[in-house]
């Protein structure tokens, strides 16, 4: 099998009771079958208190935050106390994985740290160097691949490759990534992925035509935003300020390398159910959404926060995919718009 993560993966450690923004708060965590299958058999105090805390709704166990909006586990020095007591590999799989999303394509594993994490989102605004992915090899035997699985690994190096062609201005290669998507889409939607690695291949980058006059994604992407669900009040704050927000305040290779974290976490996503184009445009509608912020806020804090309420709920992905089909005020001529700037 081929193992795929960013090249600051290794870097990261949990920064445990030191970490400002513990994912022991705010989220009520979910305690897979087995876990809460052990905690329930457990004998003693220490059990007694797993079995009280345990909740069970929509088919699911979980730990109901306590009126501080904690887990119940978390002790006063910002450690778990299952962690303390049983082990780290008697928490939750949620608990374990976290800040990790791990997707398994076939014979290719890619996995990625989420920007909620205050460490992770540090390291990825470390550096001002594109962004990579380096593979390693391992013996594990993996799944079949999906037919799509390498005309779409051949797409997104070769969105990648235009990402970080530093001798465009960032918002053309913006604009040239939704031109080459919507090329490789078209080739999707006439069931002819394999010819996917010859666009690849043959791609110059175009002339973009001038789009027709109007207001581009914002403000209106704010109004879409704030339809979402919300999971906490700094995030509407936020969002009731976002007619304030203004692009430019972020240097373009941080914006490029938070766009490379959404691209390579999402475009390939597009194996399940060919919304390509849907795809990018969430990939790109995150870089410049988190870019407006960065006025508001340090930049650290916007993608936290962006990625916090989004990346954490299928629901607002899935909804944000679907205003991106159905919104003109969305729509690709609105990015264009919104590029031009």
């Amino acid at each position: 099998m081929v193992l795929r993560k960013p090249d600051y993966f290794g870097h990261f450690h949990c920064l445990a009771g030191a970490c400002p923004h513990s994912c022991c708060e705010g989220w009520e965590v979910v305690v897979d079958g087995p876990t809460a299958d052990y905690y329930r058999s457990l004998p003693g105090p220490l059990g007694d208190r797993l079995r009280t805390a345990l909740q069970t709704g929509d088919g699911e166990d979980y730990f109901a935050l306590t009126d501080t909006l904690r887990c119940p586990f978390w002790d006063t020095d910002g450690l778990c106390a299952i962690h303390r007591l049983l082990g780290p590999e008697c928490t939750s799989e949620v608990c374990r994985s976290h800040p990790r999303f791990i997707e398994d394509y076939g014979s290719v594993r890619e996995t990625s740290l989420c920007a909620s994490c205050p460490e992770a989102c540090r390291l990825l605004l470390a550096s001002s160097t594109p962004l990579t992915f380096p593979l390693t090899q391992t013996d594990e035997e993996g799944e079949p691949a999906d037919p799509w699985l390498l005309p779409l690994l051949a797409v997104r190096a070769k969105s990648l490759e235009i990402l970080e062609d530093r001798s465009c201005r960032l918002y053309s290669r913006f604009a040239e990534l939704l031109v080459f998507t919507n090329a490789a889409q078209s080739l999707l939607d006439e069931e002819a992925a394999d010819r996917l690695p010859d666009l690849c291949s043959t791609w110059t980058t175009p002339a973009v035509c001038t789009p027709p006059a109007g207001d581009g994604l914002f403000p209106h992407g704010w109004e879409v935003l704030s339809g979402l669900e919300i999971l906490g009040s700094d995030w509407r704050t936020l969002l009731l300020r976002g007619k304030e927000a203004v692009p430019g305040t972020v240097p373009a290779p941080l914006l490029e390398r938070i766009a490379a974290y959404f691209l390579f976490r999402y475009e390939l996503k597009a194996i399940n159910d060919g919304d390509l184009l849907g795809r990018m445009q969430f990939v790109l509608f995150s870089a410049l959404t988190v870019e407006r912020a960065a006025s508001l806020l340090p930049l650290p804090e916007a993608l936290r926060l962006y990625c916090r309420e989004i990346e954490h709920d299928a629901e607002n992905l899935d909804a944000l995919l679907w205003a991106f089909r159905s919104d003109p005020v969305l729509s690709a001529f609105s990015f264009f718009q919104t590029l031009e700037i």
